[in-house]
Protein backbone atom coordinates (compact mmCIF):
# COMPACT_ATOMS: atom_id res chain seq x y z
CA UNK A 1 0.00 0.00 0.00
CA UNK A 2 2.89 2.36 0.75
CA UNK A 3 4.19 2.26 -2.83
CA UNK A 4 0.75 2.87 -4.33
CA UNK A 5 0.13 5.63 -1.78
CA UNK A 6 3.32 7.44 -2.74
CA UNK A 7 2.29 7.13 -6.39
CA UNK A 8 -1.14 8.61 -5.58
CA UNK A 9 0.56 11.53 -3.85
CA UNK A 10 2.94 12.08 -6.77
CA UNK A 11 1.14 14.78 -8.73
CA UNK A 12 3.53 14.51 -11.67
CA UNK A 13 1.63 11.35 -12.73
CA UNK A 14 -2.06 10.86 -13.54
CA UNK A 15 -4.24 10.04 -10.55
CA UNK A 16 -4.85 6.33 -9.94
CA UNK A 17 -8.61 6.44 -9.39
CA UNK A 18 -8.84 2.71 -8.76
CA UNK A 19 -6.31 2.95 -5.92
CA UNK A 20 -8.06 6.04 -4.58
CA UNK A 21 -11.36 4.15 -4.58
CA UNK A 22 -9.87 1.17 -2.77
CA UNK A 23 -8.31 3.54 -0.21
CA UNK A 24 -11.63 5.31 0.34
CA UNK A 25 -13.28 1.88 0.70
CA UNK A 26 -10.73 0.85 3.33
CA UNK A 27 -11.27 4.11 5.20
CA UNK A 28 -15.04 3.62 5.28
CA UNK A 29 -14.81 0.22 6.87
CA UNK A 30 -13.87 -2.42 4.30
CA UNK A 31 -10.56 -3.12 6.04
CA UNK A 32 -9.02 -3.74 9.44
CA UNK A 33 -8.46 -0.96 11.98
CA UNK A 34 -4.83 -0.78 10.88
CA UNK A 35 -5.85 -0.46 7.22
CA UNK A 36 -8.38 2.26 8.09
CA UNK A 37 -5.70 4.26 9.89
CA UNK A 38 -3.30 3.87 6.95
CA UNK A 39 -6.07 4.80 4.48
CA UNK A 40 -6.94 7.87 6.56
CA UNK A 41 -3.32 9.06 6.40
CA UNK A 42 -3.19 8.63 2.63
CA UNK A 43 -6.54 10.37 2.09
CA UNK A 44 -5.61 13.22 4.42
CA UNK A 45 -2.28 13.71 2.62
CA UNK A 46 -4.03 13.67 -0.75
CA UNK A 47 -6.74 16.07 0.43
CA UNK A 48 -4.21 18.51 1.87
CA UNK A 49 -2.02 18.59 -1.25
CA UNK A 50 -2.28 22.08 -2.79
CA UNK A 51 -2.96 20.61 -6.24
CA UNK A 52 -5.50 17.97 -5.15
CA UNK A 53 -8.37 20.04 -6.53
CA UNK A 54 -6.87 19.75 -10.03
CA UNK A 55 -7.62 15.99 -9.88
CA UNK A 56 -11.29 16.31 -8.95
CA UNK A 57 -12.59 16.21 -12.54
CA UNK A 58 -10.77 12.96 -13.35
CA UNK A 59 -11.86 11.38 -10.07
CA UNK A 60 -15.51 12.36 -10.64
CA UNK A 61 -15.38 11.08 -14.21
CA UNK A 62 -13.82 7.69 -13.40
CA UNK A 63 -14.96 6.92 -9.84
CA UNK A 64 -17.55 4.21 -9.44
CA UNK A 65 -18.48 4.73 -5.79
CA UNK A 66 -20.42 7.60 -4.24
CA UNK A 67 -17.93 7.73 -1.36
CA UNK A 68 -15.05 8.50 -3.72
CA UNK A 69 -17.10 11.08 -5.60
CA UNK A 70 -18.01 12.80 -2.34
CA UNK A 71 -14.37 12.72 -1.24
CA UNK A 72 -13.48 14.56 -4.47
CA UNK A 73 -16.30 17.05 -3.97
CA UNK A 74 -15.04 17.78 -0.44
CA UNK A 75 -11.68 18.73 -1.94
CA UNK A 76 -13.37 21.04 -4.44
CA UNK A 77 -15.58 22.60 -1.76
CA UNK A 78 -12.55 23.23 0.44
CA UNK A 79 -10.61 25.03 -2.30
CA UNK A 80 -13.66 27.21 -3.03
CA UNK A 81 -14.21 28.08 0.62
CA UNK A 82 -10.62 28.71 1.62
CA UNK A 83 -8.47 29.39 -1.46
CA UNK A 84 -10.88 30.89 -3.99
CA UNK A 85 -9.52 34.43 -3.86
CA UNK A 86 -5.95 33.17 -4.29
CA UNK A 87 -6.73 31.24 -7.48
CA UNK A 88 -6.08 32.92 -10.83
CA UNK A 89 -9.22 34.21 -12.57
CA UNK A 90 -9.03 31.60 -15.35
CA UNK A 91 -8.93 28.76 -12.79
CA UNK A 92 -11.89 30.21 -10.89
CA UNK A 93 -13.78 30.51 -14.17
CA UNK A 94 -12.85 26.93 -15.07
CA UNK A 95 -14.13 25.59 -11.74
CA UNK A 96 -17.32 27.64 -12.05
CA UNK A 97 -17.97 26.34 -15.58
CA UNK A 98 -17.09 22.76 -14.63
CA UNK A 99 -19.51 22.71 -11.68
CA UNK A 100 -22.24 24.43 -13.71
CA UNK A 101 -21.85 22.00 -16.61
CA UNK A 102 -21.88 19.00 -14.28
CA UNK A 103 -25.10 20.25 -12.68
CA UNK A 104 -26.64 20.73 -16.14
CA UNK A 105 -25.52 17.24 -17.20
CA UNK A 106 -27.16 15.61 -14.19
CA UNK A 107 -30.23 17.86 -14.18
CA UNK A 108 -31.25 17.56 -17.82
CA UNK A 109 -31.64 13.77 -17.61
CA UNK A 110 -34.56 13.09 -15.26
CA UNK A 111 -33.58 9.48 -14.50
CA UNK A 112 -30.01 10.52 -13.69
CA UNK A 113 -31.24 13.51 -11.69
CA UNK A 114 -33.48 11.29 -9.54
CA UNK A 115 -30.98 8.47 -9.09
CA UNK A 116 -28.09 10.82 -8.26
CA UNK A 117 -30.05 13.37 -6.22
CA UNK A 118 -27.63 13.34 -3.27
CA UNK A 119 -24.71 13.95 -5.63
CA UNK A 120 -26.60 16.76 -7.40
CA UNK A 121 -27.46 18.34 -4.05
CA UNK A 122 -23.76 18.39 -3.13
CA UNK A 123 -22.94 19.97 -6.50
CA UNK A 124 -25.63 22.58 -5.82
CA UNK A 125 -24.05 23.38 -2.45
CA UNK A 126 -20.67 23.77 -4.13
CA UNK A 127 -22.16 26.12 -6.73
CA UNK A 128 -23.65 28.18 -3.90
CA UNK A 129 -20.17 28.39 -2.35
CA UNK A 130 -18.93 29.82 -5.67
CA UNK A 131 -21.86 32.24 -5.72
CA UNK A 132 -21.07 33.41 -2.20
CA UNK A 133 -17.62 34.34 -3.48
CA UNK A 134 -18.49 35.77 -6.91
CA UNK A 135 -22.11 36.91 -7.04
CA UNK A 136 -23.19 39.54 -7.84
CA UNK A 137 -19.95 41.42 -8.55
CA UNK A 138 -17.98 38.83 -10.54
CA UNK A 139 -20.91 36.78 -11.85
CA UNK A 140 -23.49 39.38 -12.73
CA UNK A 141 -25.20 37.14 -15.27
CA UNK A 142 -25.99 34.35 -12.78
CA UNK A 143 -29.71 35.11 -12.40
CA UNK A 144 -30.32 35.58 -16.16
CA UNK A 145 -28.22 32.44 -16.81
CA UNK A 146 -30.19 30.28 -14.40
CA UNK A 147 -33.53 31.63 -15.66
CA UNK A 148 -32.56 30.92 -19.28
CA UNK A 149 -31.37 27.42 -18.41
CA UNK A 150 -34.58 26.75 -16.49
CA UNK A 151 -36.65 27.34 -19.61
CA UNK A 152 -34.98 24.45 -21.44
CA UNK A 153 -35.86 21.47 -19.27
CA UNK A 154 -38.29 20.68 -16.45
CA UNK A 155 -35.84 18.88 -14.16
CA UNK A 156 -33.24 21.56 -14.78
CA UNK A 157 -35.85 24.13 -13.76
CA UNK A 158 -36.61 22.13 -10.62
CA UNK A 159 -32.93 22.00 -9.73
CA UNK A 160 -32.54 25.71 -10.45
CA UNK A 161 -35.22 26.35 -7.83
CA UNK A 162 -33.22 24.24 -5.36
CA UNK A 163 -30.11 26.30 -6.11
CA UNK A 164 -31.98 29.57 -5.60
CA UNK A 165 -33.44 28.25 -2.34
CA UNK A 166 -29.97 27.29 -1.08
CA UNK A 167 -28.62 30.68 -2.12
CA UNK A 168 -31.42 32.51 -0.34
CA UNK A 169 -30.76 30.48 2.81
CA UNK A 170 -27.12 31.50 2.69
CA UNK A 171 -27.86 35.18 2.10
CA UNK A 172 -30.83 35.54 4.43
CA UNK A 173 -30.85 34.37 8.03
CA UNK A 174 -34.46 33.35 8.55
CA UNK A 175 -34.13 32.85 12.29
CA UNK A 176 -33.32 36.52 12.85
CA UNK A 177 -35.04 37.94 9.79
CA UNK A 178 -31.96 39.93 8.83
CA UNK A 179 -29.62 39.97 5.89
CA UNK A 180 -26.42 38.14 6.82
CA UNK A 181 -24.33 39.32 3.87
CA UNK A 182 -24.34 42.47 1.80
CA UNK A 183 -25.77 41.04 -1.43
Amino acid sequence: MAEAASKLLDFSHPVDVDFLESTVGLFYGAGTQEQRVAAEQVLKSFQEHPDAWTRVDVVLEKAKTQQTKFFALQILESVIKFKWAALPAEQREGIKNYVSNLIIKYSTNEALYRSESTFVNKLNLILVQVLKQDWPHKWQSFIPDIVAASKTNETLCENSMHILKLLSEEVFDFSRGELTQAK
